[in-house]
């Protein structure tokens, strides 16, 4: 959309490698353009218009990793960023696990992944949008602060590797988000909403600032309870942290060299027989959707957990390469600056067979928790949160907010006592899908 040449750099940078005695080689060049403003007390603080571009090569000589890029597409520049990275490349210590890179593969194009709404943004349009969260909170309860923002990101990339992946692909992303602060003397109400997508019109700034409104007002009158254990309800916003954490513990290099709570779950059961996840990168018009992963590698579902056993790993080639299997195309590119690692797309958890009005009505005595994160320590997989949004909960009713109220023990207790999982869900940026999940007993620390 956008008619910015990013194929003559490369190719200037390919035809550089060709001349040079390496076993193999990347170029990937990126461009972006980034609006973002912020909300701080009542009004917009400030407003923030970027543009980044640059080059980046890597090159591989006798299982050694040389890295470099460049900010300028300069030819001179260029080729003195190829020789940087081939003259790190010899220098560098020969890692055993390197099997080399991805050829070619034909995949079907993703659709709907740049929306020209975007593309087309100005700051004057792009102010508005906060501005019109402030307005839905304050039209739910004036007097509040706010805290918050919009971002708006249009990205272009290619990449040329010496195996002959030769591909372009172009995104749009946006996102918003709002966290009022209510006060009744002494008390606060706080709360917060967001939304994301790949198009603008996946959000709705008047929903976000009512909702987060009206949450915060619910957060009135939170008190402490003392340390039990009790039931835990997980809203999406709160089982989508729990869900994500997993899935990253399974992805790449650190998951197979054993370096993550998760690298020996693949074949063992870890939840009930009803739980599947998965993983799927083609989803139309999804945030985390592409035609193909950073490494050229065609973007495909995977089944990750079925009947509660975990199926695979994460892969970009390189982890791939180490247990000797293929790529399951999950390769993330840090743009042109050369990382390459690997990560879950759009994490879609199958939904169950209780309504959460249900799970609440089985639930005598419990926690309903609309906000926290659940990412444990990714190597020992412990874990110590904050409920920063949450209800106690008797006999399937709210008798009232909590407060100061944290979580600990292993991640993987947590996932052995889901018990019930909610036929309805949220979907976020228009690919994850997380239900409302119930685990039987968690320790909990209050007063």
């Amino acid at each position: 959309m956008v008619g910015i040449d990013l194929y003559t750099p490369v190719e200037k940078a390919m035809r550089v490698l060709r001349t040079l005695d390496v076993d193999f080689y990347d170029v990937a060049a990126t461009y972006s353009r980034s609006i973002s403003i912020s909300i701080f007390g009542r009004g917009i603080r400030e407003a923030i218009s970027k543009v980044d571009i640059g080059l980046g090569v890597r090159a591989f000589k006798n299982k050694g990793l040389g890295v470099a890029y460049t900010q300028s597409l300069d030819e001179s520049d260029i080729e003195e960023t190829v020789r940087r990275a081939v003259k790190y490349a010899r220098a560098a210590q020969p890692d055993p696990y390197f099997k080399g890179i991805p050829g070619p593969s034909r995949a079907q194009r993703v659709p709907e992944l740049c929306d020209k709404e975007i593309v087309d943004l100005t700051i004057e349009e792009t102010i508005k949008i906060p501005r019109n969260m402030i307005d839905a909170c304050e039209c739910v309860r004036r007097g509040g602060m706010y805290r918050g923002g919009f971002s708006a990101n249009y990205t272009k990339y290619s990449l040329m590797t010496s195996t002959g992946v030769d591909i372009e692909e172009e995104k749009t992303a946006v996102s918003a988000s709002i966290q009022p602060v209510y006060r009744e003397g002494d008390d606060v109400g706080s709360s917060h909403e967001f939304d994301y997508g790949v198009r603008l019109s996946d959000i709705d700034p008047y929903w976000i600032g009512r909702r987060a409104a009206e949450k915060a007002i619910e957060q009135f009158g939170s008190k402490r309870i003392k340390s039990c254990m009790l039931p835990l309800i997980l809203s999406p916003e709160a089982s989508s942290t729990l869900f994500m954490s997993l899935l990253l513990a399974l992805s790449g290099e650190r998951a197979v060299k054993g370096r993550t709570f998760a690298s020996n779950l693949i074949g063992k059961r870890i939840t009930q027989e009803n739980l599947e996840v998965n993983d799927d990168g083609t989803i139309p018009g999804a945030i985390a959707s592409s035609t193909y992963d950073g490494e050229g590698v065609p973007r495909r579902p995977v089944k990750v957990i079925k009947d509660g056993i975990v199926l695979t790993f994460l892969h970009n080639s390189y982890s791939a390469g180490i247990i000797n299997v293929e790529s399951t195309g999950h390769a993330i590119r840090d743009g042109y600056r050369g990382h390459v690692d690997a990560g879950p797309s759009n994490v879609k958890v199958n939904p169950g067979d209780s309504t959460l009005e249900e799970i609440l009505h089985e639930t005598k005595r419990g926690i309903l928790v609309v906000n926290a994160s659940f990412s444990p320590n990714i190597v020992s997989g412990e874990l110590s949160t904050t409920i920063d949004e949450g209800f106690l909960i008797e006999r399937g009713e709210k008798v009232f907010p909590i407060k100061n109220l944290m979580v600990g023990g292993h991640i993987l207790d947590l996932y052995k006592n889901i018990d019930m999982i909610s036929k309805e869900g949220r979907i976020f940026g228009g690919g994850h899908f997380f239900p409302s999940i119930r685990i039987k007993e968690a320790r909990l620390s209050g007063e």
